[in-house]
């Protein structure tokens, strides 16, 4: 039975369960009609879905605010496996109710490949740290300034003893940008993510860049505090990442 909100408009649930019934039939064409036309690339990679469904079952409508709704339909597959999509739905232009964007239920972040040491091998430190839940970043032993990223001689002195410190996985939010492309095929299913560039007082304000963990729906502000965690890796092919948290947002 489906749970909706009393401010879902009437006509939206209806559209909501035809679209599940397209996803669950293979009917691409009724599919993308429902996408606004402008997402139709960043759609089609956001979320994971088998070629061969069984049936729909559209379990929630709720207001996600500023004229935003989700709907969570769950979806059977041959083996009476289920699995559960999320989409956020929006009237376009002419009042018609179009995917904004759809994600798979529970959201769960990519290990990309693009991750780990570099060729020269000068950032391994760095890894390897990760590797023993610690971030290290590079700094001068001669004037003690932290250098990010990685660099054979230190940019100020130009002292070429460089060592590898721990830092405390704490800063603010000095840029972000949501990714809506899956611009590595990792991406696909986990689409869109939010990259943060974070600002760390504890390495003389150096900036690295990570991704945002449970982040769909959530506009960070600049300055914002975050933290660190380190996730190890699924398996021995891929390296530790370090996903970075809102300030009071649950991990």
């Amino acid at each position: 039975m489906t749970r909706t909100d009393s401010s879902v408009p009437a006509d939206l649930a209806s559209i909501v369960e035809a679209h599940g019934k397209a996803v669950a039939a293979g009917d691409n064409l009724a599919v993308l009609a429902d996408f606004l036309p402008d997402r139709v690339g960043q759609l089609i990679g956001s979320a994971d879905v088998p070629t061969s469904l069984k049936s729909s079952d559209v379990q929630s409508i709720t207001d996600a605010g500023d004229g935003f709704f989700d709907a969570v339909i769950r979806y059977t597959r041959p083996d009476d496996e289920c699995f559960e999509l999320r989409s956020r739905w929006v009237r376009d232009g002419e009042g018609v109710w179009r995917t904004f964007s759809v994600r798979n239920i529970p959201d769960t972040a990519p290990w990309m490949d693009l991750t780990g040491p570099s060729p020269d091998g000068l950032d391994a430190p760095h890894w390897d740290g990760l590797r023993t839940g610690k971030l290290l970043l590079q700094r001068c032993s001669d004037c003690r300034t932290w250098v990010w990223s990685p660099r054979p001689i230190c940019p100020a002195c130009h002292c070429f003893e460089m060592s590898w410190e721990q830092v405390d996985p704490v800063g603010t939010v000095y840029s972000w940008t949501r990714t809506w492309q899956p611009f590595t095929k990792e991406a696909t299913g986990h689409l869109p993510y939010v990259v943060v560039l974070v600002e760390l007082p504890g390495a003389g304000n150096r900036r690295v860049l990570g991704v945002l963990a449970d982040a769909d729906g959530v506009t960070p502000r600049i300055g914002s505090t975050v933290h660190g965690e380190i996730e190890q890796p699924p398996d021995d092919e891929h390296w530790p990442l370090m996903r970075w948290h809102l300030e009071g947002h649950p991990s």
